[in-house]
């Protein structure tokens, strides 16, 4: 963008200086016309110095009105040029919160699953619970802080263990945060016999929800391989 704005006021400072050129040009034509010599011309003489000076008025403001539409155009390209930026520039923050690569901050909600001696969460279990979130809208989550994407794989090591992306191991309490609208979370969760929260708790699982206006999610800390995510998909 710098260059761009270089670059048009250098053009804008050149035809500036072609215009006050051509002024000064019509002023000295004007003012070195010696009123002797004039009144001493005959009035065919006369008439056509007359012509004259009309038609290089008139071809002078011709050049100025040209050079105002090309400053026009380029004030339009310029502005048009920051919009692409800008806009550009908010696509690409866009594509990092997506794919996890920012830090991410917003109102969300909260569950928290804990074992206990009669239920123990398993990963299909987080899994469910990762893909009800992104049903409802969530824009990002996480397990225990660690930021899943499309890739993330969670799996079982031990009864006591899950891993998460091949090295991140966690354990109960498994604290999943999810940032979006998160009163469409709260009633997809919350539905009335059909909801997670109902069927969770009525498997005697231990699970707290709650909502937060402030949470935040930090960034993917591994190295992605976008040849596995593909077009569509959401994290």
């Amino acid at each position: 963008m710098n260059k761009n704005k270089v670059g048009i006021s250098i053009v804008f400072g050149i035809i500036s200086i072609f215009i006050v050129a051509i002024m000064s040009i019509q002023f000295k034509t004007i003012n070195q016309t010696d009123i002797t010599t004039l009144e001493s011309m005959q009035e065919e003489e006369l008439r056509n110095e007359i012509l004259q000076l009309k038609e290089k008025n008139a071809e002078i403001e011709n050049k100025i009105n040209e050079n105002e539409e090309k400053i026009k155009e380029y004030e339009e390209t310029l502005n048009n040029n920051q919009k692409a930026s800008e806009l550009l520039d908010s696509e690409l923050r866009e594509y990092e919160e997506l794919i996890g690569l920012t830090d991410v901050s917003g109102e969300g909600i909260i569950l928290t699953l804990t074992d206990t001696d009669i239920r123990s969460y398993r990963p299909s279990n987080l899994i469910d619970f990762v893909n009800e979130l992104k049903y409802a809208g969530a824009t990002a989550i996480s397990i225990n802080d660690n930021r899943i994407i499309n890739t993330t794989e969670i799996v079982e090591i031990s009864k006591k263990y899950i891993l998460l992306n091949g090295d991140q191991r966690i354990s109960s309490p498994y604290v999943i945060k999810a940032i979006g609208d998160k009163q469409k979370m709260l009633e997809t969760l919350n539905l009335k016999d059909e909801g997670y929260i109902d069927l969770y708790k009525s498997a005697e699982y231990d699970i707290k929800l709650e909502e937060n206006s402030n949470i935040t999610i930090y960034k993917y800390n591994k190295d992605i391989n976008l040849e596995y995510i593909k077009e569509g998909e959401d994290n």
